[in-house]
C-alpha cells in the first residue's frame, strides 16, 4: 500500500513541475538591464525608479504558443479587435530554454532560459542577458 502511495505521489510531483508553455501569456512586467544597474548601484528613492520604469512604453503584448510548436507575438491596441502588430515563428521547447525558431529555415534565431513557469505565470530573459526578465500571465 505504501509503495502505491509513493508511486502516485511521485507521479504527480513530476506532472506538477512540468507545466505547458502552450496557450495564451500576456506581458506583466519587463525590467532590463539599466533599470536594475541604476537600482543596485545608487541609493535611489522608490519614486525616482516608479518614474523612470514609467519612461519606457508599455504595450498590452501577447505571446501565445501553439501545441504544434508554432506561436505568435501580438502587440493589442485600443479600439480594434485585431492586434496591429503580428509576427508569427516557430519554437522548440527543450527542459528550461525556449528556442525561437526562423519560420522558414528554422534556424534558431533567438533563445530564451524559462525562469519560472506555473500554470498561470511565465518569467523568462534571454539567455546571455539575466538581467533582463519578462514577466507573463496566462490568459487562456
Amino acid at each position: 500500500m505504501k509503495a502505491i502511495i509513493i508511486l502516485i505521489m511521485s507521479f504527480a510531483f513530476c506532472l506538477a513541475k512540468s507545466q505547458s508553455l502552450v496557450g495564451t501569456w500576456q506581458i506583466t512586467k519587463q525590467i532590463n538591464c539599466l533599470e536594475r544597474e541604476v537600482s543596485d548601484s545608487l541609493n535611489v528613492d522608490e519614486g525616482i525608479m516608479k518614474e523612470f520604469s514609467s519612461k519606457s512604453t508599455r504595450s498590452p503584448k501577447v505571446m501565445r504558443f501553439n501545441s504544434d510548436n508554432s506561436g505568435e507575438e501580438s502587440i493589442k491596441t485600443l479600439d480594434k479587435k485585431k492586434a496591429s502588430s503580428v509576427k508569427k515563428f516557430h519554437y522548440k521547447r527543450d527542459g528550461d530554454n525556449i528556442y525561437i525558431l526562423d519560420k522558414k529555415s528554422h534556424l534558431i534565431t533567438n533563445s530564451l532560459v524559462i525562469e519560472t513557469l506555473t500554470s498561470d505565470s511565465l518569467v523568462y530573459f534571454t539567455a546571455g542577458r539575466e538581467c533582463e526578465k519578462t514577466f507573463f500571465i496566462r490568459t487562456k
